[in-house]
């Protein structure tokens, strides 16, 4: 069977016309197999729009909550609470702080940490010179400022830290040649000094005799019978980086917790000049009542009396000090618990003396940030006492960047009696940094003044530097500097000091040395008198494997035990030491040479009455 195409009607398969409405049937009918074939394509292809419409409306709603989360995760950042704005640019201020000086001094902290962990070399050579124009014309300050400009001090350490041994050589040089030398050595179980001028050989001394040695001294000694070397380190003093950590966290979340948002207000756009230039910053200020600041300061008291890690820290660090500076075996360390005791009690004690102790103003501070949450300006208000004795205090800091590649930083301090007008103590300092490359130059201004009843006394610093080189690594610096003193009981000194400072530094942490020099030039410039004074100093430090140290055979005649020198020998080596040092005299013209050179044994003016026999020996003296 099949259908009409022009009626619809059923027709049969043979037939050529339809008899419904006459319209020929040709080949082309459809079948209703085919129609039902053809209604099944029909929907099929109806449905797969409509999930395809179904996928597309999931992916525009889920990119819809996309976007609304990720909006209000940024309007979170953007649009922080004064109280979070504050807090987070004091912190952000401090890491930037954290990362400059790391990026400054890093490299010369990272290698000294080195030398604390293995051995070293050291080489070191001092010199300088004075000219006084007062005393120009003075033959006997002429002959000593001839010998100074000649003279030079040089110093050689090896030392190893590891095996806590260390041999070291200081001499003085008058033109280039060994005037008068002294050698040291220190090990786990001796300390040895020879002076090869005076003395050929080491005197030493047994860390075990130690009583014996004090004893020979002062007959009625009691005190500790042995001596013991420090092995104390930075590495145990300074914090971990877990114990920094927890101290910020911990204090952090206290400060989170104390401080209320009502506390904080922010104020957007406000102009900021400097240089001729206008910034726009946002102000955010802390305030704090009187009593406000009085609680905070008490509940930050029993915070720190209260945390035990703290505690531990503490006294951990104090017993290590304690034994290292005792510098003996038999010393009493008190025991971590007695400590933490005490530790405890000694808190307790403050708390409660700061009872006493009120905060009239409350506490102020007031931030001027960026967008990058960088604090531009800080100020701090507050005063501390009473109505009688209340002191008023205002702290300044400023960081700001300007022109290109500029930074202009200060900190000031300023301290005032509230009924006393007239006096205040001012510390004021400032430095004007441009930077350009590997090229840095600073403007460094610092003064201090002290006022009492309308009389001031003041000192002013300024120092221009012209640094060239890494930080870190190999550095010129040339340093033009004035101090000057004005005011009251300073009339008396010379009224401005000026001069120069030169560096060279090469540090190189891949290959373990440091090389550096300075010299220094100082004017003197007073109402009677000027001149100048010049030091140098060289030193070169190179880090080893192991330590180049001698070989000494103490025990074997190269050294004497100072507790068993005999009475025979210490006058043997007293006789020595004294002509040796008289012959030291006579050569470089300190002592007069007619001194130096007599007869005892004159016989034209000795009689023999003082003649007498020695134990020891037949010779007569």
């Amino acid at each position: 069977m099949k259908n009409c195409k022009s009626c619809g009607k059923t027709v049969s398969e043979d037939s050529k016309l339809c008899l419904s409405c006459g319209a020929s049937v040709g080949e082309d009918q459809i079948t209703e197999e085919e129609m039902a074939a053809s209604e099944l394509r029909q929907e099929q292809i109806e449905e797969k729009p409509s999930k395809k419409l179904f996928k597309k409306k999931t992916l525009i709603i889920t990119a819809v909550l996309a976007c609304i989360i990720i909006t209000s995760a940024v309007a979170a950042i953007i649009h922080k609470s004064p109280k979070e704005l504050y807090l987070l640019s004091e912190y952000k201020t401090y890491q930037n702080y954290k990362e400059e000086w790391t990026n400054k001094y890093g490299n010369s902290i990272e290698f000294q940490e080195k030398m604390m962990k293995q051995p070293s070399s050291s080489d070191m050579t001092l010199s300088g010179s004075v000219e006084m124009d007062s005393l120009g014309n003075n033959p006997d300050f002429e002959m000593i400022q001839e010998l100074l400009s000649h003279i030079s001090l040089s110093a050689n350490t090896e030392q190893d830290p590891i095996s806590k041994q260390g041999h070291y050589k200081l001499a003085l040089n008058v033109e280039k040649e060994n005037a008068l030398d002294m050698e040291m050595f220190q090990s786990k179980d001796k300390l040895g000094l020879k002076v090869p001028v005076l003395y050929e050989k080491f005197f030493y001394l047994n860390f075990v005799e130690y009583g014996d040695f004090m004893r020979m001294i002062d007959p009625l000694y009691e005190g500790p019978e042995t001596l013991e070397v420090s092995d104390l380190k930075w590495q145990d003093l300074k914090l971990t980086e877990k114990e920094q950590k927890y101290i910020q966290k911990r204090y952090a979340i206290f400060l989170l917790d104390r401080l209320e948002g009502e506390n904080f207000k922010v104020q957007k756009g406000v102009e900021y000049k400097h240089e001729g230039e206008t910034m726009k910053l946002r102000e955010v200020t802390l305030k704090l009542s009187a009593s406000e600041t009085k609680n905070l300061v008490n509940d930050f008291m029993d915070q720190i009396i209260e945390d035990n890690k703290l505690h531990s820290m503490i006294v951990n660090r104090a017993q290590k000090v304690a034994k290292a500076t005792a510098m003996t075996d038999d010393v009493d360390v008190l025991d971590t618990k007695e400590m933490k005791r005490q530790l405890i009690n000694g808190l307790k004690d403050a708390k409660n003396e700061m009872k006493d102790i009120s905060f009239p103003k409350g506490f102020s501070s007031t931030l001027l940030i960026n967008k990058s949450e960088q604090v531009i300006d800080r100020k701090v208000t507050m005063a501390v006492g009473g109505n009688s004795d209340q002191v008023n205090m205002n702290v300044n800091s400023k960081n700001i960047p300007y022109g290109n590649d500029q930074i202009f930083e200060e900190f000031s301090v300023a301290l005032s009696p509230e009924k006393d007008e007239d006096s205040q103590v001012m510390f004021q300092v400032t430095n004007d940094v441009a930077v350009n490359k590997d090229t840095r130059a600073e403007n460094l201004k610092a003064s201090f003044m002290y006022e009492e009843y309308g009389e001031s006394e003041e000192i002013k610093f300024a120092m221009k530097s012209d640094i060239n080189g890494e930080n870190g690594g190999k550095q010129n610096i040339i340093r033009h500097f004035n101090l000057n003193f004005a005011g009251g009981d300073l009339s008396d000194m010379p009224s401005a000091f000026k001069g120069t400072i030169k560096q060279e530094s090469d540090l190189n942490l891949k290959k373990d040395y440091s090389n550096r020099k300075f010299e220094v030039k100082l004017g003197l410039e007073g109402d009677l008198d000027s001149g100048t004074v010049t030091v140098k100093l060289d030193s070169k430090t190179k880090l080893k494997d192991k330590a180049d140290l001698p070989d000494l055979e103490l025990d074997s005649g190269e050294g004497l035990s100072v507790v068993n020198i005999s009475d025979h020998e210490m006058y043997k080596i007293q006789e020595e030491v004294g002509t040796n040092l008289m012959e030291l005299g006579v050569k470089y013209g300190l002592i007069p040479e007619d001194m130096y050179q007599f007869d005892i044994y004159d016989e034209a003016s000795y009689d023999g009455y003082y003649q007498f026999e020695d134990k020891h020996s037949d010779d007569k003296f």
